[in-house]
């Protein structure tokens, strides 16, 4: 389970021959011109953010930069290759900004926020100030509850974000280790949840159904598989069935992960595909006890709701390899 990375570096280029820096940058290396912040929306923890500024600007603000060009380079490499072109008689000067970090966070995002803050003697700033105030070893620190393996776009963040006056590489070892303390101490019961998740399918088709719940679980990076093994689920007395079991160690509650389960149990159009029974602490979790309703009930139709809630945190493209997998079975 990952819950910490970097995001895109900052580098400000200092030139009175901006348009020149400019095309090099969008023509030798692939670069996109952008605005702050909606352009971070394509940015990943492999990119560099280029600000170009007139060279009489020691502190940049964004509103100064003439241009803002993205690189899905490190900033290495983009040195590297303004150096090797011969294009330095352009530059003035190139100074590095902040470092840029993003940490998923579970529970109250606001008082994780606060104890950060309080923990590394940073503050709570905007886009701008960060990157205004930031020097090269401070670290901007960005929260979010999406899964962060993938792009993460301005509506993923949590605001504000958070200064730190420390390096990168001291920030990411301490997060490291104590990053699970912070989470922890910030859900709501305190406490992480070891679930068992058993696949029954009386047509035989368990290793389609295991790829789908493994695709979903590391997509949406729910936990961490602490074992898997062939059990006997009593699914009626005095009659068993052969399940295979799978022991998920997750900060997600039990009604959380049965959503999920719910949502890949049935397709959209209604057909049943398997059985994924939850159990927590020897017991079974019921659809029913995920959401208190009166009247009458259909796990069908509920089914089809947490399908729906499931494709609006996956991409496309893993949409399509999950209906890939159950053309299969259907």
């Amino acid at each position: 389970m990952l819950f910490l990375r970097m995001g895109p570096r900052f580098l400000f280029i200092r030139s009175d021959e901006i348009e020149e820096v400019k095309n090099f940058l969008i023509n030798h290396l692939e670069g996109l011109n952008i605005q702050l912040p909606g352009g971070l929306d394509v940015a990943t923890e492999d990119s560099t953010l280029c600000f170009l500024t007139e060279p009489n600007k020691e502190k940049t603000l964004v509103e100064d930069a003439k241009e803002i060009i993205l690189v899905n380079e490190v900033s290495s490499v983009c040195l590297s290759e303004i150096i090797n072109s011969h294009i330095e008689k352009w530059v003035h000067r190139v100074d590095m900004g902040p470092s840029w970090m993003v940490m998923r966070v579970a529970g109250d995002e606001k008082k994780i926020m606060h104890r950060l803050v309080e923990d590394f003697q940073g503050e709570l700033v905007n886009w701008e100030d960060g990157i205004c105030k930031g020097e090269k070893g401070d670290t901007l620190l960005t929260l979010t509850h999406k899964p962060i393996n993938s792009v993460l776009g301005e509506k993923d963040l949590i605001f504000p974000i958070i200064l730190l006056p420390h390096p990168a590489s001291q920030i990411y070892k301490k997060l490291r280790i104590e990053g699970t303390r912070f989470i922890t101490q910030n859900l709501k019961e305190g406490q992480w949840y070891e679930l068992r998740i058993n696949i029954y399918d009386s047509s035989g088709k368990y290793q389609e159904n295991y790829d789908r719940l493994i695709h979903i679980l590391s997509k949406l990076e729910l936990g961490m598989i602490l074992g898997e093994t062939w059990t006997k689920d009593h699914a009626l007395a005095l009659f068993s069935v052969l399940a295979y079991q799978i022991r998920l160690f997750t900060y997600c509650t039990p009604h959380e992960i049965k959503k999920i389960l719910m949502g890949l149990e049935y397709t959209l159009e209604g057909y049943r595909l398997v059985d994924y029974d939850l159990y927590y602490r020897n017991k079974k979790i019921s659809w029913v006890d995920i959401e208190k309703k009166k009247g009458k009930r259909r796990k069908v139709d509920e089914s089809k709701i947490y399908r729906e809630e499931l494709y609006t945190k996956l991409t496309s493209k893993d949409i399509q390899f999950l209906e890939s997998i159950e053309e299969k079975l259907t």
